[in-house]
């Protein structure tokens, strides 16, 4: 449980070294008591990351809100994206990943908010 302490509200670098977003929550597995020899800790499998990830853990009327919000800036289907643990290749000041975030839709609020807004300013 100590690991969620390094990790959580980290920056995440992707492959090419460009900002892809925080660490807002871990998914952890965990064992299998009918197996004896399984081991007792449980074991991270995902970072999640993205639109609606810490509104998860909210009352239901402020994941509604958080919803509408997300909607209002121009992104049809907010949900968090996960980010599996064997991508992770380094964790220091922030958590290094193996995969581009274009690839692993990081980047869809921004490209939402672009189409929304900036896009329509005059000379954008």
């Amino acid at each position: 449980m100590e690991l969620g302490k390094h990790v959580v509200d980290k920056e995440i670098l992707d492959r090419a070294g460009l900002r892809a977003g925080k660490v807002d929550d871990l998914i952890l597995e965990l064992p299998d008591v009918a197996r004896p020899a399984a081991a007792a800790n449980p074991e991270v499998v995902a970072i999640l990351t993205g639109p609606l990830a810490l509104a998860q853990s909210m009352s239901r009327p402020t994941r509604w809100l958080a919803r509408q919000l997300y909607r209002l800036l121009g992104l049809r289907d907010p949900h968090p994206a996960a980010l599996p643990w064997q991508c992770v290749t380094a964790i220091d000041v922030v958590v290094h990943a193996d995969v581009d975030r274009a690839e692993a839709g990081w980047s869809a609020l921004g490209r939402a908010v672009n189409r929304r807004f900036i896009g329509r300013m005059p000379g954008a």
